[in-house]
């Protein structure tokens, strides 16, 4: 009887102790890196919304500033001729 007490005793101690050594920090690291992901995916969107946002509200001047350069360039150009 004291023996099978001692016997239970000591499992239920190996079993609390490999719960708290290995698998809870396991569970805790597990948990954490998904939300530490779930958080960087959610910056992310909201980055990218940002972005579009201002790609929307911004004029498109882009294409009518390289084009005009481009003409510029095209007038100022002198053909080369060899020296010798």
């Amino acid at each position: 009887m004291l023996k099978d007490i001692i016997v239970l005793a000591l499992v239920i101690f190996l079993i609390s102790r490999i719960l708290n050594r290995y698998i809870l920090p396991i569970f805790r690291v597990t948990t954490a890196a998904n939300d530490n992901i779930r958080r960087m995916q959610e910056q992310m969107k909201a980055q990218m919304q940002e972005m579009q946002q201002r790609a929307n509200q911004a004029p498109n001047n882009y294409h009518t500033s390289s084009q005009t350069r481009h003409t510029e360039k095209e007038g100022d150009y002198i053909d080369y001729e060899e020296i010798k």
